[in-house]
């Protein structure tokens, strides 16, 4: 069955944090919001973090969020490293995969491919949103950096670091 194979799932936001993406498999609440989590539960498989060739950036008004924005990706790559986003890497089943955009919204309705690793294809979701730029909310940016020392070990100056250089005015 083709839903069967494994991928893997470049997190760059909120989901980069372990116990709010388990919320996307396993279904419950996360600081108030409502998942419905995965048909399959299959625990994913954290394979590290890389730098992905987009930048990252902060659009739209979610009610899940305060009504403030939420994380997305250009959909023209980065040229400059220091822009480029970083993404934590969740080996999971393709069905997963798809469940997992699904439970995120219409608004991330663009798929892309970020080459392969180990024989497995890197897949994730972003939205056509520059022109909808806002500030993200105080909680939503806490979880981010939260999932940034989980994830690459980073000190909190590094993380404010790397978090300031998409929250200033996109040139």
């Amino acid at each position: 069955m083709p839903d069967d194979k494994f991928i893997i799932y470049a997190a760059y936001g909120s989901n980069m944090l372990k116990e709010r993406f388990m919320f996307y498999i396993n279904g419950g609440k996360f600081k108030g919001i409502s998942h419905r989590g995965c048909n399959d539960k299959t625990e994913p498989e954290d394979l590290g973090w890389q730098q992905i060739p987009y930048r990252l950036y902060f659009a739209k008004q979610s009610s899940r969020w305060e009504n403030k924005a939420v994380a997305f990706l250009t959909s023209n790559k980065e040229p400059r490293p220091d822009y480029q986003a970083v993404a934590r890497l969740w080996k999971v089943k393709e069905s997963q995969f798809n469940e997992i955009k699904e439970q995120e919204g219409s608004w991330y309705d663009k798929i892309l491919e970020l080459g392969e690793r180990d024989g497995f294809l890197i897949k994730t979701v972003t939205g056509d949103h520059e022109d909808d730029i806002k500030e993200p909310s105080d909680s939503y940016l806490e979880t981010i950096r939260s999932g940034l020392k989980e994830t690459t070990g980073w000190d909190k100056s590094k993380i404010e670091e790397y978090l300031n250089r998409f929250l200033k005015k996109q040139d």
